[in-house]
């Protein structure tokens, strides 16, 4: 919370405004064995636990931010809880779990990668799935072939989250023959028939997305200096956290930089425990830094900087180890201690200034505000709101939370427009519209309109409000209706605060397919107009 507390009073930004939405069980089946994306407005990849975790979400909490920045911060705790549980059971060392507590919550990658981004919740869905894994193989490490197989499991899930999740098993393995080199002598080789039905899952795992997806999907093939630039590069600059361009962040480069080259000057002084940290996270960073061939984000670097985290707890545990066995052992611990503290110190003061990009009224978010003015899936409501923010002090008047500032939001539409009377109204985008009205509303009226002279066939309307259903209308002339909805009180969600009133069809049309020379191609429902809230 002193690190990365002040998130909870942020808003959504950028990417948030596309996943914050509602989606049908039908588009949520469909991302596995398709497109993570069934509007075509992101970049093709293969994610179907992130889009079902996204929906689920959205079921649970709607559009307040304060819950959904909520959700990232105990994720994180539950990801910070793991790691230190793994460090513990590597080390049997208290210490050892304290330190990485610490170094991995103030890291100065984890408010794009992790905490800050409600969009990357997917990313701390990936790193749980990756500690969990971790923690399963320290409890099986030695037993029978049957005790490894769920490890298949978790790197099942972790590609179904995200395609780096490719890398888990390569790390588990690693982390089974490093131990076996530092800490565990007696410890046999990996289970050979595991190794073979790894190669057979990650190789069916490649083939089956480049089926689903045409090849590489969103990434396009890189030249070998352009993959070799990807990783070295990011991986350096993650490494040193260069460029050291925040207040404080020269002490921070400066102690990532220079406690691991030392720890590796003091390599035969040190304990197995910090050997294995150090060794093993490298091996780690290094591994998982692989699928930045394709290309590297900030946001994308949390499983080599959770490598490089273990690689600067061990050497925090060598630095002591060292310290113990100088003729002047508590002096030199309490140097020792001074240089993790100060490092600790300017890891966290980076990582609040850092976090503060995504403050809702800066001018990182505002920017991305604008660009998000031009996605036709975000609810023209939500495109009003963020023009409001962009008013003379907006950051006084206005919530960083959408929640507050919506009396009525529509899911799934074309946008307003305007009919030759001048009615304002919106197309439904096929056979479902979702109109969220705001808590303390207990009436709503609705008007709705088919273009029955165009589609040559009447339509069947059916209302829901929040889950019940309300209304059915046969729709045989192009005359405006009415749909008046009342709402009650105990069915406001108590996270969520918005009703949620659902249109829905048994078909909907493409002027392209009906009217000869058109050339709109859009699926077109019913016409909707505005909403009357009471």
């Amino acid at each position: 919370m002193l690190v990365h507390g002040e998130t909870l009073r942020y808003g959504f930004n950028y990417d948030d405004y596309y996943f914050v939405r509602p989606s049908t069980s039908g588009q949520v089946l469909a991302s596995f064995y398709g497109p993570w994306d069934d509007t075509g407005v992101m970049v093709k990849f293969y994610r179907p636990l992130t889009v079902a975790f996204s929906a689920a979400r959205f079921e649970l909490f709607g559009l307040n931010a304060v819950a959904h920045h909520t959700v990232s911060l105990a994720l994180f705790v539950l990801a910070t809880l793991l790691l230190a549980r793994f460090v513990y059971r590597c080390t049997l060392r208290t210490g050892a779990a304290i330190v990485a507590t610490a170094l991995f919550v103030v890291h100065p990658a984890m408010p794009y990668s992790l905490v800050a981004w409600i969009t990357n919740q997917m990313h701390l869905l990936q790193i749980l799935v990756f500690l969990i894994a971790l923690v399963w193989w320290d409890g099986v490490r030695t037993r029978r072939l049957v005790w490894w197989l769920p490890l298949l499991a978790f790197a099942a899930a972790a590609v179904m989250i995200k395609e780096d999740g490719i890398m888990l098993l390569p790390v588990v393995i690693a982390a089974h023959e490093v131990r076996r080199l530092t800490l565990e002598r007696s410890l046999t080789r990996t289970p050979w028939v595991f190794a073979v039905l790894a190669i057979v899952l990650l190789v069916g795992f490649v083939f089956f997305r480049s089926q689903v997806l045409g090849e590489l999907g969103g990434y396009s093939r890189p030249t070998a200096a352009t993959a070799w630039r990807n990783v070295s590069k990011t991986l350096l600059g993650l490494y040193r956290l260069a460029p050291a361009d925040r207040q404080w962040q020269p002490l921070a480069s400066a102690f990532a930089t220079w406690l691991p080259i030392l720890a590796l000057v003091m390599l035969r002084w040190i304990s197995p425990a910090a050997r294995f940290l150090v060794a093993f996270g490298a091996n780690m960073a290094l591994l998982t830094a692989l699928p930045l061939v394709f290309g590297a984000k900030a946001e994308q670097l949390y499983l080599p900087a959770l490598g490089l985290t273990l690689v600067l707890t061990g050497a925090c545990l060598g630095l002591f180890d060292v310290a113990a066995r100088t003729p002047w052992p508590a002096p030199a611990r309490a140097i020792a201690a001074a240089v993790l503290a100060a490092g600790v110190a300017s890891f966290a003061l980076v990582s609040r200034d850092i976090t503060r990009d995504f403050a809702p009224f800066g001018p990182i978010v505002l920017s991305n505000d604008n660009l998000v003015q031009t996605w036709g899936v975000v609810p023209p409501e939500i495109k009003d709101y963020l023009l409001r923010k962009r008013e003379p002090h907006a950051d006084g008047r206005i919530s960083p939370n959408a929640l507050d500032e919506l009396s009525v939001v529509t899911f799934n539409s074309h946008g307003r427009d305007v009919t030759p009377d001048g009615v304002p109204y919106m197309w439904m985008n096929g056979t479902w519209l979702e109109v969220y009205v705001r808590g303390d509303a207990r009436l709503v009226t609705i008007p709705v309109r088919h273009e029955v002279g165009v589609f040559r066939e009447p339509a069947r309307v059916r209302f829901e409000a929040d889950g019940r259903p309300v209304d059915e209308m046969l729709l045989s002339t192009g005359d405006w209706r009415q749909s008046s909805i009342a709402l009650l009180p105990a069915d406001t969600p108590r996270i969520g605060r918005l009703h949620r009133i659902r249109l829905e069809l048994d078909r909907a049309w493409r002027p392209t397919e009906i009217v000869p020379g058109s050339q709109d191609g859009r699926v077109l429902g019913l016409q909707v107009g505005t909403p009357i809230v009471r």
